[in-house]
């Protein structure tokens, strides 16, 4: 990033010693005094979990979520009710997390285009080992490439058990038992390499570490001790909009990954294990991680910021999973931060974020210079009790995909394809994953387009809620509407 912004950043940190710059922070920030010294700057915790809906959480009123310490975590932090990601994916988002671009500004529009974050410098690890941060790195990757995880301090790659793995039998609704112990799942691991890491860099501070779980990713997986407490028949199904109401695209995505065969009871079995394995795989990890801080004495200097890096159909359109497209149940996730003494306590955001907000919010938190040439903003304001309303603020998402074969249903994937070893989901994202169309979205807490290459536009009234209904495009009175959102695209993306 070669801006006016970056050089003043850079020439400052250069010339400035580690005891000058804890002393410029020391007066804004307390810390807690058994745990670090008193001029260490707040340390960053930074967990994200794996396809986790906006509106999973117990505290927003979901009929199917149980997330207590995710709950308490937001009562005492900020909850962000309209935090979006800029892709619908992994990779796309979490590459825009890590260097505040839109996926069409990194170039990875898919998780199959693009290539990975290739130098810790201009992006947001380079930027706080810039400043002195340590840096750790616990489970899931899909952001940095390889050579740029082994310059951290600590880093451990853990994906999904070996045991979770497709093959050619399993259905795209699929979820799991547990096979493991406990103590052996990533879930588990991912936290105690983070709480030893904790530990042991805590007199070191300041430090910065990202926690990325895998669930709940499918396949929807959790133990029996969970899963218990979830039952089918209590499982609330979204009440259904027919995806063609959206787009001929949707529906045809819908009809192709046999959505439009699932059961009711298939349905919610598979709700019964997603919900599951967020209260374990997440929310539970998650308390661990909060207690650890509060043991070594950091909770009063430490940022926790948790989010997901895209959402999940789980239910809409009787559909499970994910997919290029870019409607909210994809791109609607959640968002809580927790820094005492830092933003303010029981505090609920109804203002739209996104992604590309992440980098300048914690530089700007942390005490740094926010690089001017980032397209996000810093969200201090709203962290410390700001309220304003801004009904025109405008996120955006951007993605790629390709449309199934031609005359596609003649002769479609079958359920199960003896001479293939990957599962039908496999076999059709295949199809549907490729970086060969564009879409893009503007929105506002109201209205939001979505552009298709090869498809016809989208525009959906959405009365402040996250559910897309009706698509509106040929009605009277929205073409200003349209117009309006379309230049906010092209100020950024022009196709």
């Amino acid at each position: 990033m070669k801006s006016k912004s970056t050089l003043t950043r850079r020439e400052f940190f250069g010339k400035s010693s580690a005891a000058a710059l804890g002393g410029m922070l020391a007066a804004s920030f307390p810390s807690a005094g058994r745990g670090q010294s008193a001029d260490t700057p707040p340390n960053v915790v930074s967990i994200i979990c794996d396809q986790m809906r906006g509106d999973a959480l117990g505290c927003l009123g979901s009929p199917n979520a149980r997330t207590p310490q995710l709950d308490r975590m937001a009562s005492r932090g900020v909850l962000f009710e309209n935090w979006f990601s800029n892709g619908p994916v992994c990779v796309p988002s979490r590459v825009s997390s890590f260097t505040g671009r839109y996926p069409h500004q990194h170039g990875n529009l898919t998780n199959k285009s693009g290539e990975l974050i290739g130098s810790l410098e201009d992006s947001m690890l380079g930027y706080f080992r810039e400043r002195g941060y340590k840096l750790g790195w616990i489970g899931k990757n899909h952001t940095y490439a390889k050579r740029v995880l082994d310059r951290l301090d600590v880093w451990k790659n853990r994906v999904r058990e070996p045991f979770r793995r497709y093959n050619e039998f399993v259905p795209p609704w699929w979820h799991s038992d547990m096979y493991w112990p406990t103590e052996k799942c990533y879930a588990t691991l991912n936290t105690t390499d983070s709480i030893e890491f904790i530990k042991n860099t805590r007199r070191d501070g300041p430090f910065f570490l990202h926690i990325s779980y895998f669930d709940p990713h499918p396949p929807y997986f959790a133990p029996s001790e969970y899963t218990s407490r979830y039952s089918s028949e209590e499982m609330k199904i979204p009440p259904y909009v027919p995806p063609e109401n959206l787009s001929n695209r949707l529906a045809e995505y819908q009809r192709a990954m046999h959505y439009d065969r699932i059961k009711d009871s298939d349905l919610v079995e598979t709700m019964r294990y997603y919900y599951a394995s967020i209260e374990w795989g997440v929310d539970y990890q998650v308390g661990r991680v909060l207690q650890a801080l509060q043991d070594a004495g950091l909770a009063e200097n430490t940022i926790v910021m948790f989010t997901a890096d895209h959402g999940d159909f789980m239910g809409h359109h009787r559909m499970v999973r994910k997919g290029m497209f870019l409607y909210d149940s994809l791109l609607h996730v959640p968002m809580v931060w927790y820094a005492p003494g830092l933003i303010q306590q029981n505090h609920r955001v109804k203002n739209l974020a996104q992604g590309v907000d992440l980098f300048p919010t914690l530089v700007d938190l942390t005490g740094g210079e926010v690089p001017e040439e980032l397209p996000g903003r810093s969200l201090k304001p709203f962290l410390q009790g700001e309220t304003k309303e801004e009904d025109k603020f405008t996120i955006i998402a951007s993605a790629a995909y390709s449309d199934l074969p031609e005359n596609y249903f003649d002769h479609p994937e079958p359920l199960y394809e003896p001479k293939s070893d990957a599962p039908l989901h496999q076999r059709v994202q295949t199809l549907t994953w490729e970086a060969e169309n564009k879409t893009a979205m503007a929105r506002t807490r109201d209205w939001k387009l979505i552009l298709n290459e090869s498809h016809p536009p989208e525009l959906y009234y959405m009365d402040g809620g996250t559910v897309e209904k009706k698509n509106v495009i040929d009605e009277p009175g929205t073409r200003q509407i349209r117009q309006e959102l379309e230049s906010k695209i092209q100020s950024t993306w022009s196709w």
